[in-house]
């Protein structure tokens, strides 16, 4: 792995911070758009983590992230970003634009092709698109009704737009997230089914298997639903 380059996009969220220490401890080398460079720590204590200041909602600013090296350009673009609320609350409001996340794939999307990247892995969740009929009602009814159908409408442009873009894509749809150290995932295919109605997974364990799905092409093209 020594010397290959990923782009994380969100790596300054909670998984996403894990997803870097993960491509770190592996060889491999990061760069990760973030809005706020004090969020991580600094590349001075980490030589193979570049950070780019800006907003994955802007083109030019994902064309910066991709070309801080140019003589290695990001061979995996992975994308941890989440659709934010105001608050934990389910119920609170959305602080984020409608299409946040599905403009930042395609932005993702027309870089990778533009520099010849192989591979979009995306942290989408369990009950986006086709896999949302095998959640348990009381989650379609909070997934529904909350303003948390706010980022469930993006999640769905993306697995939509995603599809047809035209690239090697793993959209991996983790179970609840929870903290904890990693454990083995189990993926249940690209709806769910079977999947229990108090499943969860690990943060650590999703930052995992994404890394993972840059290596593998086992889940190229698909959506497995994954958890613990």
């Amino acid at each position: 792995m020594s010397g290959k380059r990923i782009l994380v996009l969100g790596g300054s969220g909670r998984t996403g911070q894990l997803v870097i220490n993960e491509a770190l401890s592996r060889g491999y080398k990061v760069t990760a758009l973030v809005r706020n460079l004090s969020a991580l720590e600094t590349p001075e204590s980490r030589p193979d983590l570049t950070l780019v200041r800006g907003s994955p909602t802007s083109k030019d600013d994902v064309a910066s992230a991709f070309t801080q090296d140019l003589q290695n350009t990001p061979e995996a673009v992975i994308v941890t970003l989440n659709a934010r609320l105001a608050s934990d609350s389910p119920f609170s409001k959305p602080v984020t634009p409608p299409r946040m996340m599905a403009d930042s794939c395609a932005n993702a999307v027309e870089l990778m092709k533009e520099y010849d990247t192989k591979k979009l892995v995306i942290m989408s969740a369990f009950g986006v698109a086709d896999s949302f009929k095998n959640l348990n009602c009381t989650l379609q009814l909070l997934f529904r009704k909350s303003n948390m159908a706010y980022q469930f409408e993006d999640h769905n442009l993306v697995d939509e737009e995603v599809k047809v873009a035209g690239v090697d894509y793993v959209l991996a749809r983790p179970v609840m997230l929870v903290e904890g150290d990693g454990k083995p995932v189990k993926t249940s295919g690209n709806l769910g089914e079977g999947v229990g109605i108090f499943s969860k997974i690990t943060r650590k364990s999703v930052a995992s298997f994404l890394v993972d799905a840059v290596g593998s092409d086992e889940w190229d093209r698909s959506t497995p639903v994954i958890s613990n």
